[in-house]
């Protein structure tokens, strides 16, 4: 099966867009202005990207199943970001497979060599990132202030990894 470019970069555009989201979800509190949704949408976002990644931009069979992992992962959590009322141990368990699949399907990005050098790490980076951000979210992690820096810096390397997958790429050697 062929790869498709196009996929790709629009996978990349979503995780710009997921990658806006997350940072006007930190930015518009300090505007006084509430906006929870912002983060549901970003959420939203991520498991779209995910999904689009995961289907029809990648050749490796585990790269999809951990990259379809992370995208239920992070589908779940946008599900409690509505506030119906699921159980803990759901979101806990969501927040993990979005983390480590995510994680996992990024580095088998870059050892499958499906992606350029500079957007494999990019992904890796963010992947890791988002995780950091995760297990703060389910508590087993504390991040404290430095939570703060870890949000920005997910958003600001979703949407560099959004830019990297949206150029054209020459393949890898």
């Amino acid at each position: 099966m062929a790869v498709s470019r196009s996929r790709r970069s629009t996978s990349g555009i979503v995780f710009i867009i997921a990658g806006a989201l997350v940072l006007l979800s930190l930015l518009v509190p300090l505007l006084g202005l509430s906006a929870p949704w912002l983060f549901v949408l970003a959420e939203v976002a991520l498991a779209v990207a995910f999904i689009i990644l995961a289907v029809g931009a990648v050749n490796s069979t585990l790269a999809k199943v951990a990259l379809i992992a992370a995208a239920v992962g992070w589908a779940i959590l946008a599900v409690f970001g509505l506030g119906l009322g699921l159980p803990g141990t759901l979101l806990t368990i969501a927040a993990i497979v979005a983390a480590i699949g995510g994680l996992i399907g990024a580095i088998l990005l870059y050892v499958g060599k499906e992606v350029t050098n500079a957007s494999a790490i990019i992904f890796i980076i963010a992947t890791i990132l988002g995780a950091l951000f995760l297990f703060a979210l389910i508590g087993t992690l504390a991040l404290g202030t430095l939570g703060t820096v870890v949000v920005v810096l997910f958003g600001a390397a979703l949407i560099a990894t959004g830019y990297y997958f949206t150029r054209k790429e020459r393949g890898r050697k």
